[in-house]
């Protein structure tokens, strides 16, 4: 069987930080006892003792774009505690990034753009 680290990890290539979508991690494994930062599928080994803070000369957090979906609107709704949340209307379904819409499906900032 191939070992772990020939199957995922590539070695780092000096030359060009690799770009992830995702926001990286600093991963140790106890078999092989070699360092790697991963973002999602992607595993890249660094140097033992790499920090977060280091893990930007191996790996860089390039989050994707959105993609409007054609005929979907949203709104930018300020909460009542400052915090801004996205209302959006797609395909006729409301739908909110406040913690009140994720329990009850319906809030207040889907009534506000009502």
């Amino acid at each position: 069987m191939l070992g772990f680290s020939r199957l995922f990890a590539r070695r780092f290539d000096p030359m060009s930080a690799v770009e992830v979508n995702i926001p990286p991690a600093i991963f140790k494994s106890v078999v092989s006892g070699k360092t790697y930062g991963i973002a999602g599928s992607v595993w890249v080994e660094v140097p033992e003792g790499t920090s977060l803070q280091q893990l930007s000369q191996y790996m860089v957090h390039k989050p994707r774009e959105a993609v409007p979906v054609p005929g979907e609107k949203s709104w930018t709704i300020k909460g009542s505690k400052g915090n801004l949340y996205t209302v959006k209307l797609s395909e006729g379904s409301y739908s909110c990034t406040c913690p009140g819409f994720s329990f009850r499906r319906k809030c207040r900032h889907i009534e506000e753009v009502k």
